[in-house]
């Protein structure tokens, strides 16, 4: 008897165990799924790439994997044999419109010998400068300067060759430090009155609205610097420059030496979507959006607050703020006090900014407003504010894989030594950039002429757009043109921007970048490239893409059919007839106006 009550008291307390376990297992997995849910809604339909610290990573890194990967041929045991990081980095960086861009270029457009190719508008390059650089650098001498030291064929500091950093600080002081407006700088430049007097504030001490100004965009005046003892405020010291194979390359090195895992990295959004690759695969820190109230202003301290703290409720650590100036994929230029405010305000909180210009020089008119935030600050950045530039946009050498880093902090740069053995930039092109950045001569007229094509094929761009009747944001830099084409949209969702992007990429074999791989809030947003073709094959894309609009605008996107869409590629045949009105470059690009 007292057996079986033992026996009956034991399963009892099995059944409460298993009882536990299971709601134990079932809470778990409800919490999980919220979680990956919330992640979802602010994503999108993005891969969610966890983080090795998150719970059930594994599996969940493992099965992203295996669908992925499976996909190419790749056996499950082949995916198995990788670690969690290799997974990880496994994973396919690029958005779904990749492979259009690959289709670009297995079958690319030309305006005589293959009119109805595709088209990639997907593509922040510049292309259009390509001949004016390659003539300069296959002069005799640039060969010889490459190849001829002895200091080229060994090892030499992985921050980059003397000569090389020298290089780099000549340009970011005579372009960018005491230049006017858009990198035009003379030599006789004075660099005398280009400090400005910033009012010193107590964050903790002063009113919220004693720290606002008039401006629209209500922020913070900026804190005082220390002038001394610091950096020369009329010199840019090479020892704080340092070169990296591209600039992604230096911002993973740079969020990997400042981040720890999983901390957030706040964006203006939309923002550049290779900030998800660049700033996960190695660092593996989050790229978290900042939504702003007026994009075309850039961030007040509203909405970098509001994106703070939706990041602390989701359990991240606000680490840096992200700015890119001039913005892609906007165009758009952050004014002075707009940069002050934003630096401003991540100081209070003790955060790091780091600034990417890489599209500085890319400027569309001399009176265009840009100061890079080596001027802005008045060459005080401190330890907390570091600035990237690179050649891949300006100087349409992205195959060169030469970015530039400027910071004061030298933990940062010794951290950076040694991570850099990895990506460092080979020795001969190092001697390349040395020849390439002090050659005045041929600097002040090469980015005149890069910049008078890429006016002239905006002005291409935004012709068509605006006989499409379609909104647009007004560029003031880069390579791109940023338009909203949500009324053409099936359904008002990213489900419907992808069924637009595809229908536009089959019917009129162009293919651009949809807005949702930017963080963009609003379906039907889409990047348009228009540098990385040549005038005549952009006025072929821009014309088919016209006649497709009318199309969808008189049948709607769900009435079109195969048969219907058959002469969409043709549009663009017959451009004789109707050509872009001639357009006076030197007075778009204000070339006889004073710097």
């Amino acid at each position: 008897m007292a057996s079986t009550s033992k026996n009956s008291a034991g399963a009892v307390t099995a059944t409460v165990a298993s009882s536990t376990a299971i709601v134990a297992f079932l809470a778990s997995g409800y919490f999980y799924i919220r979680q990956v849910r919330r992640k979802s809604r602010r994503y999108g339909s993005l891969a969610y790439l966890p983080n090795s610290s998150d719970e059930n990573s594994a599996s969940v890194i493992t099965a992203a994997v295996r669908t992925a990967i499976s996909r190419g041929g790749v056996s499950p045991s082949a995916i198995s044999a990788l670690s969690l990081r290799g997974q990880r980095a496994a994973l396919p960086p690029m958005p779904p419109h990749w492979s259009g861009f690959i289709r670009c270029l297995q079958d690319p457009c030309d305006a005589t010998s293959n009119p109805e190719g595709y088209v990639a508008l997907c593509l922040a390059e510049n292309k259009l400068c390509t001949e004016l650089l390659a003539t300069r650098l296959m002069s005799s001498g640039t060969a010889v300067s490459a190849f001829s030291d002895s200091i080229v064929y060994g090892y030499n500091g992985f921050l980059g060759l003397p000569a090389a950093r020298e290089a780099v600080a000549y340009l970011l002081e005579r372009r960018f430090l005491f230049a006017g407006q858009g990198g035009w700088s003379p030599p006789s430049t004075s660099r005398a009155g280009r400090h400005r007097h910033i009012q010193p504030i107590d964050l903790e001490r002063d009113e919220p609205e004693s720290l606002l100004s008039n401006d629209q965009n209500g922020v913070f005046a900026a804190p005082d610097r220390p002038q001394s003892p610091g950096p020369d405020p009329d010199r840019v010291d090479p020892e704080h420059c340092a070169l990296g194979a591209g600039v992604a390359s230096l911002l993973s090195h740079v969020m990997f030496v400042l981040t720890e895992l999983n901390d957030a990295i706040l964006i203006p959004a939309p923002y550049y979507a290779s900030f998800e690759s660049d700033l996960q695969a190695l660092a593996a820190c989050t790229p978290f959006p900042v939504y702003m109230e007026n994009p075309r202003l850039g961030p007040n301290i509203d909405d970098l607050d509001r994106a703070a703290a939706l990041a602390e409720r989701e359990g991240l650590t606000v680490k840096a703020l992200l700015l890119t100036n001039p913005h892609d994929p906007l165009g758009v230029i952050y004014r002075p006090q707009v940069m002050l405010n934003a630096i401003s305000w991540a100081r209070s909180r003790s955060m790091h900014t780091v600034v990417d210009e890489i599209y500085a020089l890319s400027v569309h008119r001399r009176d265009s407003g840009f100061e890079s935030v080596i001027r802005v600050l008045n060459n005080d950045l401190g330890d907390d504010v570091h600035m990237l530039y690179g050649l891949s946009k300006d100087f349409g050498a992205s195959g060169f894989r030469v970015g530039m880093l400027y910071t004061h902090n030298t933990l940062l740069l010794a951290a950076l030594a040694n991570l850099n053995i990895f990506s460092g930039v080979s020795h001969p092109i190092q001697m390349i950039l040395a020849e390439l950045l002090t050659d005045d001569n041929f600097l002040d007229g090469f980015l005149d002429d890069v910049r008078a094509q890429l006016v002239w094929s905006h002005a291409i761009c935004t012709q068509k757009l605006e006989e499409m009747v379609v909104p647009y944001e007004v560029a003031e830099a880069g390579l791109f043109v940023y338009v909203d084409l949500s009324v053409l949209l099936p359904e008002p969702t990213f489900e419907g921007e992808r069924k637009l992007a595809r229908l536009i990429e089959d019917a009129a074999h162009i293919v651009l970048t949809p807005g949702e791989y930017m963080r963009e809030r609003k379906p039907g947003h889409f990047r348009i490239c228009y540098s990385w073709v040549t005038p005549e094959v952009l006025e072929i894309a821009m014309e088919r893409l016209s006649y497709l609009v009318k199309k969808i605008r008189r049948y709607g996107a769900d009435g079109l059919d195969p048969k219907s869409l058959r002469d969409v590629t043709k549009a663009g045949m017959l451009m004789g007839m109707r050509r872009t009105p001639s357009i006076n470059l030197a007075e778009l690009t204000n070339k006889k106006s004073s710097p």
